[in-house]
């Protein structure tokens, strides 16, 4: 089970970090159906399921998703031949929906 942040501070030294980019045209989950992370929802999600939303992304191969019951996951992808993806971390969206808000009213500020 990942490590479920509830706290914004938390969250804020997480995402600042990281170096959390757009996803860009190269932006790829295409890997094979056993490749599957633990999510802060308590679901098992494959990195390639289509109902997941790429939020961000990070080097190396580390993706931003979020989940159809609302929960954000840094997912990191390890491996060449073979795969294995950890969530490093989850929250509620409306946790990471709070911070990159105050983020942003905060930067607006300056």
């Amino acid at each position: 089970m990942p490590e479920i942040i509830t706290d914004q501070g938390l969250l804020v030294a997480e995402l600042l970090s990281e170096k959390i980019q757009n996803k860009n045209k190269l932006t790829s989950t295409k890997y094979p159906n056993k490749v599957a992370f633990d999510c802060g929802c308590g679901e098992r999600h494959t990195v390639n399921d289509p109902t997941l939303i790429i939020m961000g992304i990070a080097l190396p191969v580390k993706f931003l998703f979020l989940c159809k019951n609302k929960y954000v996951a840094f997912v990191h992808v390890k491996g060449f031949f073979i795969q294995k993806a950890n969530c490093l971390w989850s929250c509620t969206a409306k946790l990471y929906d709070d911070v990159i808000k105050g983020l942003k009213e905060a930067n607006s500020k300056k």
